[in-house]
């Protein structure tokens, strides 16, 4: 009985010792996995001094620091009759949430906070505060801004360092570089060198050149004392580019004063439909001259690939054929096809090719159009076509009844 009580405690310390070491590991186990993700709300300015009639114009970024792509919902708290809200930089669509790769270089979005202080306001300060929330409402971040309120307006000062360009948003296809031309005032009293630095999206490249030597690339410009000086900026996107729209931004600085100007590249998609045989694509296997016998049914493949930067949508198949053949494509409709550079493989395709029954022995042409609302291409087949050996073997019987019958005939003629 005591041996009995005694393995009944053990096995109670024991489990009791389980369910301590699982209720530890469990928490731990959770907050490891959190500690993988996290986001933040950033912004330069978070504590700004506006007069009457002046509106709230403040750059923003959500950066992902983890390890997990997150999808993070936007809000404000704050004065409401202020019409605050959160745009995209550019095209001022308002935003409520945002995706942030964990990709570093892609793992942020830049946002713009907006708001404009009622005809009534009184001076004071006001407490803005943009909240941040993953879907699982997990993560949850902020930014406070302050905006102080005068009730007088707020002179401006003039710019000492100004750039400026009559085109800052351009729209190239892609593969195309963009070329903004700048024009950099220098406003000091005297002759100052000003470094230049350009802040581009990830994998972007950009340079400076001079406006008349394009080839020469440059890091640094003089100024002279109240002048001005024209510059190019280059920006070359990589090959594999998505079609959207790109922020850019450009600084100089001489000393302790900087000035910049921020720029727009917008990537229109390229479009680039090809079609090749099996041979050609694999390295085996069809060419694009097939043989084919009449009246029966030649499955031959083809393949199909975009080669350009964006989707080609609701593509569909046609044939150029010989009267009375019939040819089928399995299959017969694709919705979109993706760039190569994002599926990394070609589509196939089945095409049956039937010749007439009657078809002459010879060689024929058949033409695939595969055609897109973005793009169109031709593949050019050539069929050589051959009698079924029913056919031969009639014939070869043929033959030996017309031998046969010659033969009878010079038999009887001999014997006369």
């Amino acid at each position: 009985m005591k041996k009995w009580s005694k393995k009944v405690f053990s096995s109670s310390i024991v489990f009791i010792l389980l369910i301590m070491l699982t209720s530890l590991a469990i928490p731990s186990l959770a907050m490891a996995q959190e500690s993988e993700r996290d986001f933040v709300i950033s912004s330069d300015y978070t504590h700004i001094v506006i007069g009457k009639g002046t509106a709230v114009e403040l750059d923003v970024k959500v950066t992902n620091l983890g390890k997990a792509n997150e999808d993070v919902a936007l809000s404000i708290s704050g004065p409401t009759d202020w019409g605050a809200r959160i745009e995209r930089r550019w095209n001022k669509y308002e935003v409520r949430a945002v995706r942030l790769s964990s990709e570093e270089g892609a793992n942020s979005v830049e946002l713009r906070f907006k708001a404009k202080p009622p005809q009534e306001t009184a001076k004071g300060d006001y407490l803005f505060t943009l909240e941040g929330a993953t879907t699982d409402g997990r993560i949850q971040r902020s930014l406070d801004i302050t905006i102080t309120y005068k009730e007088e307006a707020v002179s401006e000062e003039t710019e000492i360092i100004k750039l400026t360009s009559k085109n800052p948003s351009l729209e190239q296809p892609a593969g195309k570089e963009f070329e903004f031309e700048i024009e950099l005032k220098n406003g000091f009293d005297e002759e100052r060198i000003f470094d230049l630095a350009a802040q581009v999206p990830y994998r972007w490249a950009a340079y400076v050149t001079p406006r008349w030597e394009k080839e020469k690339r440059i890091t640094a410009t003089k100024v002279n004392a109240n002048g001005t000086e024209t510059i190019r900026l280059v920006l070359t996107p990589p090959f594999d580019v998505e079609k959207g729209d790109y922020s850019a931004t450009l600084e100089a600085r001489g000393g302790d004063d900087a000035g910049s100007i921020d720029l727009k590249a917008t990537v229109t998609g390229t479009y680039m439909l090809k079609m090749g045989s099996e041979a050609e694509v694999l390295g085996t296997g069809e060419t694009r001259n097939i043989k084919a016998t009449a009246g029966k049914d030649k499955l031959v493949t083809i393949y199909l690939w975009n080669e350009g930067s964006a989707a080609i949508s609701d593509i569909a198949f046609f044939s150029s054929k010989p009267k009375d053949w019939e040819v089928t494509f399995e299959p017969d409709k694709m919705p979109s096809l993706n760039p190569v550079t994002k599926e990394f493989k070609p589509d196939k395709v089945e095409v049956t090719i039937r010749p007439k029954s009657k078809a002459i022995p010879g060689d024929y042409t058949v033409t695939l159009t595969a055609s897109g609302k973005e793009a169109r291409e031709q593949l050019g087949l050539r069929v050589t076509v051959v009698t079924p050996m029913t056919w031969g073997w009639v014939g070869i019987g043929i033959v030996v009844v017309v031998i046969a019958a010659l033969v009878g005939i010079f038999v009887r003629l001999g014997r006369r």
